[in-house]
């Protein structure tokens, strides 16, 4: 692969980390290096800067994050830490190191009170810390580095990682009856229609610095997604 375009695609064992691993062959022309958690975590900045530098990728894939949304409330700092000021730093690296930076974030930088689909332009106002944290992120990532390119998914799914649709599953066999919400709407993301949408912004160059919102279509309550 000499002369290939690295990508370096960090929390590659989460279930977008797995599916970008899945599909990459569909992406001729580019090295795919795959970076997990316990290789590179995102918030030991020096051995990110040393590693970048070994590197020097093309582009980032950033899916690493901290995602217990739950848990994130009594480990607040844990997940400023690594949604927020790693993200900042990370963005900072690949500037030094000209790597395009591709970040994901989330619907969670929104309270979810809406009854329309969100826009890229309406204004933000997280209600929890874990959607708080990846807020900064993004704050983080265009302060060091305006030319980032975030987008935000809601309601991942796939084979891999934790997620609603294996967490029912799992559910549904061991209990005769589950209780789930029937009055919060969104969008679910199949992660491997999300991966392919990143490879599009690697490949077309008329993608710009910004934020896109991406979700498959349509809009259905946690219960119709259980059901």
């Amino acid at each position: 692969m000499t002369g290939s375009k690295k990508i370096l695609v960090t929390g590659s064992n989460g279930q977008l980390g797995k599916e970008i691993q899945r599909i990459c062959s569909t992406l001729t022309g580019y090295e795919f290096i795959f970076l997990s958690k316990s290789d590179m975590p995102i918030n030991q900045f020096e051995l990110v800067r040393h590693i970048f530098n070994t590197l020097k990728p093309a582009y980032c894939i950033n899916c690493a994050a901290y995602t217990a949304v739950d848990k994130a409330e009594e480990e607040r700092d844990l997940a400023f830490e690594i949604n927020g000021e790693a993200v900042g730093v990370l963005a900072a690296i690949c500037s030094e190191n000209e790597t395009k930076f591709i970040h994901i974030s989330t619907d969670y930088v929104f309270e979810g009170n809406g009854t329309q689909p969100y826009v890229e332009t309406d204004e933000t106002s997280s209600i929890n810390t874990y959607g708080a944290s990846k807020l900064k992120g993004e704050e983080e990532a265009f302060r060091y580095n305006p030319e980032t390119i975030i987008i935000r998914t809601s309601w991942v799914y796939s084979e891999f990682g934790n997620n609603f649709v294996k967490t029912m599953l799992r559910l549904m066999k061991d209990k005769n009856s589950i209780s789930v919400v029937n009055d919060q709407f969104g969008s679910p993301t199949y992660a491997a229609d999300l991966a392919s949408v990143i490879f599009s912004i690697i490949q077309f160059p008329e993608w710009k610095p910004g934020i896109y919102h991406f979700s498959n279509e349509g809009v259905i309550t946690w219960f119709d997604f259980a059901t």
